[in-house]
């Protein structure tokens, strides 16, 4: 299942400013290593910000959440998650959908 994932970190965050870069550290390298599972397609850090995008592929909802939740920044962040549909399956219900008409 795919995901669109955007994360945000609240300001201010509420550690010292040492302590949170050590967390972004971490969280960085989670990141990268679920890109090299394939658990992450694409994505990255907001240039000059503090978030991230990512789509994620995933079995389900519940191990995204499980994902994200065991984040090092996730306490300090705003999370949107939206489902999405691959551009295969949307093709296919769209031709059927195109079928069912004539």
């Amino acid at each position: 299942m795919l995901f669109f994932f955007k994360g945000k970190v609240k300001s201010p965050a509420p550690v010292p400013p040492e302590q949170f870069f050590e967390l972004a550290v971490k969280q960085v390298e989670i990141l990268a290593n679920y890109k090299k599972q394939g658990k992450i397609l694409a994505g990255g850090i907001v240039a000059g910000g503090k978030g991230s995008y990512a789509i994620w592929d995933v079995d389900s909802i519940e191990e995204l959440h499980k994902l994200i939740s065991q984040m090092p920044m996730f306490p300090f962040s705003k999370i949107k998650i939206v489902p999405l549909v691959a551009y295969e399956h949307a093709l296919e219900s769209t031709k059927q959908m195109m079928a069912s008409k004539k």
